[in-house]
């Protein structure tokens, strides 16, 4: 006959081979999924990264281009510095594409320009737009025959010659210049949604006179807007 004792002694060691057997069951499920590459019995969750706008920025258009060696200012217009110190000054590749300019009404010689005041105008013969001067300093030689489809080049409209006492600040200059034509661009291409099949060329880059592709008889103020001719006519009032 079984005494107490002894019954609960089995009693212990069934209750003992029951949790044992669950215990295996929870460790079994994980461990077999992990070994036929289930997931892992822990996961850590790592917090959600936040992206930079500037990573989420469009591909570089790349539309615009500007040399080594020229410095950029805001409205457009660029200097280049020759061995004797004198300024030479144009247009960038934006503005001539934005323009297509046939016509420059350029200062005289002895003229003084000022710096982000207009010192000269692009347009056709109908119509011009002042471009603002890069630089202070006197007008010392012009170009008449400006070849303006070569911004860089046979495109350049006059030299200044600028004082030693002369602060021409705000000027851009190689990756800097470049990122401000890209910004440039990025801004133009929303203005020509839905109407860029319009302004564009085959290959991809803007046909020249974007302007007045865009705003026909009312190019001008487009200009006037890119170029900051407005801003500046503000700044005077």
């Amino acid at each position: 006959m079984m005494s107490t004792h002894d019954f609960l002694s089995v009693y212990d060691a069934k209750i003992a081979e029951y949790l044992l057997a669950v215990t295996y069951l929870a460790l079994f499920v994980p461990m077999w999924r992990f070994v036929h590459g289930g997931a892992a019995a822990s996961v850590t969750v790592s917090p959600a990264v936040r992206v930079p706008s500037s990573a989420a920025k469009a591909a570089a258009l790349g539309w615009f281009s500007i040399p080594d060696g020229v410095a950029l200012h805001s409205g457009h217009a660029w200097a280049r510095t020759a061995s004797d110190g004198v300024l030479t000054i144009g247009i960038d590749e934006f503005a001539q594409k934005l323009i297509d300019p046939d016509r420059v009404i350029l200062p005289k010689a002895g003229d003084h320009v000022i710096q982000g005041q207009p010192a000269f105008a692009v347009g056709d013969t109908v119509a011009t737009v002042p471009v603002l001067s890069p630089v202070n300093g006197e007008v010392v030689e012009v170009n008449p025959k400006a070849s303006l489809r070569d911004p860089y080049g046979a495109g350049w409209l006059f030299k200044v010659k600028v004082p030693a006492a002369a602060k021409n600040a705000h000027l851009m200059v190689g990756d800097m210049a470049r990122d401000y034509l890209e910004r440039a661009a990025q801004a133009l291409s929303l203005r020509m949604n839905p109407e860029l099949g319009v302004v564009m060329q085959d290959g991809g880059t803007p046909i020249h006179g974007i302007a007045k592709a865009l705003a026909g008889d009312s190019w001008t103020s487009l200009a006037r807007h890119y170029l900051q001719t407005e801003a500046a006519d503000s700044k005077k009032k």
